[in-house]
């Protein structure tokens, strides 16, 4: 099965913006002291013009799905997103395009008009008017309630995904019985995972509360299990690995890359311009795949076409190691697993 190309290209997931209204505090936007990362967050928006010169019809016509993630920014906060929709929709109307938002920024006939484009919306709601701004810093439950409720009485497909903690645990069911009477087509309480990781620098930690204001977000009583990290990882060579990794044949093993697979093959698209195969490889400055990167502009489709990006070096390295080659990565094992 070869690797991605431009011409079995079936999904792009793209950052349209590193702008975000919130302020979640451990988002990737902000480091361990809860600064905003200078460089990749408040500078780049995803235009209409980059997406006709430098995806184009051809690409796009092709698609299947389209979504946007929302690690460094809120698609809501690019001006040009309705516009950026609307191409896609009229080049290709089969395409799925979907929405992860915190849902408080703009207004009631943005929010209208992405229902009527066809938008499938994940809401990121992290409790009830009491709980949710203390982790979607900045979010206006008033303006949150009537974005989402806009969007649904158009006809929007809303879905709510809580991150629980301690603060809100206690709510979820009663966020589920809210997320039904207001006509959420699904409802799923999860947790976050950056309670034990590593920052930009390669340090790490393992906490269960983290200071933020004048006030604690704490971890949640009970953590589930799919969401907590190996604690046996350790670095050596700047390369994070496990003992564990070690013990599974790593370099052997092919890799079960989920963005290269007999039905989809994605690629990761920064607002900034960097493409990699997804959002656990997209910190190509700073994180593991710099390790591969000879010429940033090469990854870049605002200095590279997307045809040389994919055909060039770093994707042949990642692909070299996905197969079991001396190029792998330990993102990629620990994300994706081995067949």
């Amino acid at each position: 099965m070869s690797y991605i190309t431009t011409d079995n290209l079936t999904n792009i997931m793209a950052e349209m913006t590193d702008y975000c209204n919130a302020a979640c505090p451990m988002c990737a936007r902000f480091d361990w002291n809860l600064n905003l990362v200078k460089g990749v967050t408040n500078a780049h928006h995803t235009t209409l013009e980059f997406v006709k010169q430098r995806i184009g019809d051809e690409i796009i016509s092709r698609l299947k799905g389209w979504t946007c993630q929302g690690t460094y920014g809120d698609a809501s906060m690019n001006p040009e997103t309705v516009d950026i929709f609307r191409y896609l929709k009229a080049i290709n109307p089969d395409i799925e395009i979907v929405m992860h938002t915190n849902g408080g920024a703009r207004n009631k006939d943005f929010w209208k008009l992405i229902a009527e484009i066809g938008v499938l919306v994940t809401f990121g709601i992290d409790g009830l008017e009491d709980t949710n701004h203390l982790y979607r810093r900045n979010v206006k439950w008033e303006n949150l309630m009537a974005n989402t409720k806009t969007y649904i009485d158009n006809g929007g497909e809303a879905s709510w995904e809580m991150l629980v903690f301690k603060h809100n645990q206690h709510q979820i069911e009663d966020c589920k019985e809210l997320s039904t009477n207001m006509g959420f087509v699904t409802f799923e309480n999860m947790f976050s995972e950056r309670w034990m990781d590593f920052d930009n620098e390669g340090n790490y930690r393992d906490i269960t509360s983290l200071k933020v204001d004048d006030y604690v977000i704490e971890k949640p009583v009970d953590q589930r299990k799919d969401f907590v990290k190996d604690d046996a990882w350790f670095k050596n060579k700047n390369v994070f690995v496990s003992e564990q990794t070690v013990k599974k044949d790593f370099f052997i093993r092919k890799i079960n890359c989920l963005a290269c697979q007999p039905n989809k093959r994605e690629i990761y698209l920064r607002a900034n311009g960097y493409v990699s195969p997804c959002c656990i490889l997209g910190a190509v400055e700073n994180h593991e795949p710099k390790q591969l990167i000879k010429d940033y502009a090469k990854i870049n489709l605002h200095h590279t076409n997307l045809k040389d990006i994919l055909e060039g070096d770093f994707f042949k390295n990642l692909e070299n190691g996905i197969n079991g080659g001396e190029k792998r990565l330990q993102g990629c094992y620990h994300a994706c697993g081995v067949k």
